[in-house]
């Protein structure tokens, strides 16, 4: 295993571990499977490198204090999903591959009877810059299911004031050309079960879509 390779995945392993989504297991198959044709690729090195820096990472949380910047973002995108706005954490690596995701999920509503009226999202390029401390933003796209403009500026505009209803500061130019920026933003996040992908989206609006019959058929 030469040390270029060792350099590499040891730069990949340090940003998946700030971003905080990945188990110890998760970390390894991610890893190796970046250098899957290294014949001479040291796995016990990995599984020990692993180890030491996840057990650092997981110390170092229980200094921080609580609720942080990642509670109050997903508190957020909470509360656009259940106003039907469909918001994915780490959706892939490309804006391409997020829209992707995003508007799989809306499929994925509208084969249960929920319409989706918008997606926001951040990929893992934009959460890259985001735990780099020079850097410290997080951008995030946004659209409607059929990219009408009038429609996209209406979903931005409510992921807008949510977020800075949770106290974060946005740079956006309140045009559709531009994603919406999270400023200063200190990210801290350990593995911690949840499922931050389309099956929270999901979950939750089914569970929205219930209450509200629920409401209707007493009434």
């Amino acid at each position: 295993m030469t040390d270029d390779i060792k350099n590499e995945a040891l730069e990949q392993l340090e940003l998946d571990i700030k971003f905080g989504f990945e188990n110890e297991d998760e970390l390894f198959e991610s890893i190796r499977e970046m250098f899957y044709n290294e014949d001479d690729f040291d796995e016990d090195w990995l599984r020990k490198t692993i180890s030491e820096k996840y057990n650092q990472h997981q110390n170092d949380s229980l200094t921080w204090t609580r609720p942080n910047d990642f509670d109050r973002l997903a508190k957020s995108f909470d509360q656009l999903i259940n106003n039907r706005i469909v918001c994915l954490h780490k959706a892939s690596y490309t804006k391409q591959d997020g829209e992707g995701d995003c508007m799989e999920t809306i499929e994925k509503l509208n084969k249960l009877g929920i319409k989706a009226i918008g997606f926001c999202y951040y990929h893992a390029q934009d959460l890259a810059r985001t735990v780099d401390k020079d850097i410290r933003n997080l951008y995030l796209g946004f659209d409607s299911p059929t990219q009408d403009d009038h429609e996209a500026l209406q979903v931005a505009n409510k992921i807008v004031s949510t977020l800075k209803e949770n106290s974060f500061e946005i740079s956006w130019t309140g045009t559709v050309d531009q994603r919406i920026e999270i400023k200063n933003i200190n990210w801290q996040k350990i593995p911690d079960n949840e499922d931050w992908d389309s099956e929270r989206v999901i979950s939750i609006l089914i569970k929205t879509n219930n209450n509200k019959k629920t409401f209707w058929k007493f009434w």
